[in-house]
């Protein structure tokens, strides 16, 4: 230690403090950060004048930062060279000892040393990119059932890597099967998108069933899957299907609903709308969860209506709602909307009222409630239809008066 502060310090000899105190009382003060430092220097140099500022700078980087170990240069000898090969060309066990046997014969040395040299003597295969793709292979229904179920929500470069193939071959296969490669990031929660259109979350989730409203991803969560088999409703649905007579209708609420004789508003009638066309990748989808499942494709609708089996994506793209509202526009209540809103659905959205007024015919009696609006005179919020009851439950003010503000 004294050493280097003498070649340091040309030669400077230490009065009051010892080469190793000036270390100790510097290291303490880095500790304490910028301030810490100089007030060791400002110590030290009370006592030992003839030190320069800069040399005590100088020690504090060096404390910091101590000398790398001296590098040495590796020479190989035919009988490390003979081991090394011997070891790779028996797997990896023979690797790792042949490793550990030039390591004992040479201690400097570093395994990252040996390795670089393995690469240098040609004994470790790298497979280039361009190699590991498959570009050249024919694409297989496996291939182009992935491909289909990730255009439009994953990008091509990261499909791509998926697939084992390049961006220019995963574009030129989309383009053949009638799809884009590009994503479609933009889309409506459904909470959001039930609050703008003033419909129930269950009502958006029912048209997502029946195939009015398209979610970004309608593949089946592994979890939700795995609660259903741990669970008791898997059997009973079952048993369900094996029992059910095949007069009786199921409606989109997950309940067994016979019709009743003269009674033109049924309740299946009434809650299931019109079934549409729903996307092939949605049926291809439920239809493999179904047989998978070992029900029919209907249990599998229930069971995503009662929010039982759950969506990868649930977001609403944008061109499933413009759809939406182009041929069933009469589901959403004129009266119910915001002026903000209905210039957006008319502007953007091309919403065209009276289409599909036969389905929405049916869900009138249902939304009779939603015609009176209700003000909490607590907390002064003003609520559409029998969900007001709920929210005197949950209002965090004391006991709320109801006065009702406009009836239809």
């Amino acid at each position: 230690m004294g050493d280097r502060w003498e070649h340091a310090t040309d030669g400077y000899s230490f009065r009051f403090f010892s080469p190793e105190q000036v270390d100790q009382i510097l290291r303490e003060g880095t500790v304490r950060g910028r301030k810490g430092s100089h007030a060791a220097i400002e110590r030290i140099l009370r006592h030992e004048p003839g030190l320069q500022r800069v040399e005590l700078w100088r020690r504090i980087r060096q404390l910091k930062n101590p000398a790398r170990r001296p590098h040495f240069r590796t020479v190989w000898t035919p009988e490390d060279e003979k081991i090394l090969r011997a070891g790779y060309q028996t797997g990896w066990e023979g690797k790792r000892e042949a490793v550990c046997r030039l390591l004992k014969r040479h201690p400097d040395w570093r395994p990252h040393v040996i390795w670089k040299h393995a690469a240098k003597l040609g004994l470790v295969q790298r497979d280039s990119k361009r190699g590991r793709e498959r570009s050249c292979l024919v694409w297989s229904e496996d291939d182009d059932r992935i491909l289909l179920d990730l255009a439009g929500y994953k990008s091509a470069r990261v499909i791509s890597k998926m697939l084992h193939r390049s961006e220019a071959a995963v574009r030129y296969r989309l383009g053949m099967l009638g799809k884009s490669s590009r994503v479609h990031p933009e889309g409506f929660a459904r909470s959001a998108l039930a609050r703008e259109l003033h419909l129930s979350t269950s009502a958006i989730q029912r048209l997502i069933v029946e195939g009015m409203l398209e979610v970004r991803d309608p593949r089946i969560t592994r979890e939700s899957l795995d609660r259903l088999r741990r669970s008791a409703g898997l059997e009973a649905s079952r048993k369900n299907e094996a029992h059910a007579p095949p007069h009786v209708t199921q409606g989109p609420d997950c309940e067994m609903a016979p019709p009743v004789a003269g009674r033109s508003e049924d309740r299946s009638s009434i809650e299931c709308p019109v079934t549409s066309g729903r996307p092939s990748r949605a049926k291809r989808v439920w239809a493999e969860v179904a047989e998978s499942l070992g029900i029919t494709g209907d249990t599998v609708k229930r069971l995503i209506a009662r929010g039982i089996l759950k969506f990868y994506d649930p977001t609403i793209t944008e061109k499933s709602l413009r759809h939406f509202c182009r041929h069933h526009g009469s589901f959403i209540e004129y009266d119910f909307l915001n002026r903000e809103t209905r210039e957006w659905l008319q502007s953007s959205m091309d919403w065209v009222r009276t289409s599909g007024v036969s389905a929405s015919y049916r869900l009138a009696p249902l939304r009779r409630h939603a015609r009176v609006v209700r003000r909490c005179t607590k907390c002064g919020r003003s609520i559409r239809g029998n969900v007001f009851y709920r929210h005197l439950k949950r209002c965090t003010r004391s006991k709320s008066e109801v006065s009702c503000i406009s009836t239809r």
